[in-house]
């Protein structure tokens, strides 16, 4: 009898030690990612309490593209995908990845936008506000933007082509004082029109720089964009106020567009040419996506009907860190008019223009 209860006792002791080892609680591992970076990011942080990771990239990054440029987690630790540095990752959606060493631990890497830091006061070029006007001295119909008693550096500042329309009384770049962005004594906007001179299309335009030699022939002439200027704004803010006709004035290549809602536009080149770019449409352009002169771009394109003015911030998109030799703000009533392109009769009024820093 003492036997068998001295067997029944080592089976209970060995049921016993099984159980214990079934419910072991084995040590924890936490599986964690210890290091994760896109290229172009301006920071990136790691939440260990709630598994996170968190890159910050800049405004207007496509966040459908982002290469990783470092990731690293516990080296024991299995994950559920394959990530690595040189590797393309969407994140314009939070994505998940399971890390497993004894228990799996989810952590969530998602991407963010940055704040901008915000506009500064900084260096403008003359009569950004539009409000000082006077007239050709030898073409009375020709309105100049610069003041009657402005400098001969102030009078270089703004240029346009309108003498080669106001021979016939049709005027493409205007001093407009009833209708303001900003209203108070003396205060000015520019007006912009597309003339149909002669069956050809004038757009007007005003820009930072000069006219050259005119063509009356072509009805052109030689525009050169630039104006020195050594700073690097970050914007282009003003007012806009489009009122478009429909295009009735085509050339190759833009023939399709006949019967189409004309656009106008406004843009903005910060470059380091040796001297103005010589324009002379539509031969000679500037090629705005391949030209390596070119520092600083933005555009903005006015394509609705608009019966009051509307603000607008046109961003400098910056593809060099060079320093600029050159500025042209260059404006437009049909976008298309270096190709004779556009809709008689299409008016863009533009008031108060301001770089931002």
């Amino acid at each position: 009898m003492r036997k068998i209860l001295l067997f029944a006792a080592a089976l209970l002791c060995l049921a016993s030690c099984s159980q214990k080892w079934n419910d072991l609680v084995h040590e924890e591992v936490p599986a964690e990612i210890t290091a994760f970076s896109v290229e172009g990011q301006v920071s990136s942080s790691i939440g260990k309490t709630l598994r996170t990771v968190t890159v910050t990239v800049p405004e207007g990054t496509d966040l459908t593209s982002l290469t990783i440029s470092e990731y690293k987690y516990t080296e024991s630790a299995k994950a559920d995908r394959t990530l690595a540095a040189g590797e393309v990752i969407d994140l314009s959606a939070p994505v998940q990845v399971t890390l497993t060493t004894y228990d799996p631990y989810v952590w969530t890497i998602s991407a963010v936008f940055a704040e901008p830091e915000p506009f500064k006061e900084g260096p403008q070029l003359y009569n950004m506000s539009f409000d000082f006007w006077s007239k050709h001295p030898d073409n009375k119909n020709v309105d100049m933007s610069y003041a009657e008693d402005a400098t001969d550096e102030q009078k270089a500042v703004w240029g346009s082509a309108n003498l080669t329309t106001a021979i016939f009384q049709l005027p493409t770049v205007m001093q407009e004082s009833a209708f303001v962005a900003v209203e108070g004594p003396g205060k000015s906007a520019l007006k912009l029109q597309t003339q149909n001179v002669m069956n050809k299309l004038a757009a007007g335009s005003l820009f930072n720089g000069r006219m050259g030699d005119i063509n009356i022939w072509k009805m052109s002439a030689d525009l050169y964009w630039g104006i020195p200027f050594t700073e690097r704004p970050r914007a282009l803010e003003g007012y806009a106020c489009y009122q478009p006709k429909a295009i009735d004035i085509v050339q190759e290549p833009y023939t399709d567009k006949m019967g189409k809602l004309d656009n106008g536009h406004v843009f903005v080149l910060l470059t380091d040419w040796e001297e103005p770019f010589k324009v002379s449409p539509p031969e000679s352009l500037v090629d705005f996506e391949n030209d390596p002169a070119i520092i600083g771009y933005g555009k903005v394109v006015f394509d609705k009907e608009m019966d009051k003015y509307e603000k607008f911030t046109l961003n400098i998109e910056y593809r060099s860190d060079r320093t600029p030799k050159y500025v042209a703000i260059v404006t437009s009533s049909s976008a298309l008019g270096d190709y004779f392109t556009g809709g008689t009769g299409s008016v863009l009024y533009l008031d108060e223009f301001k770089f931002l820093y």
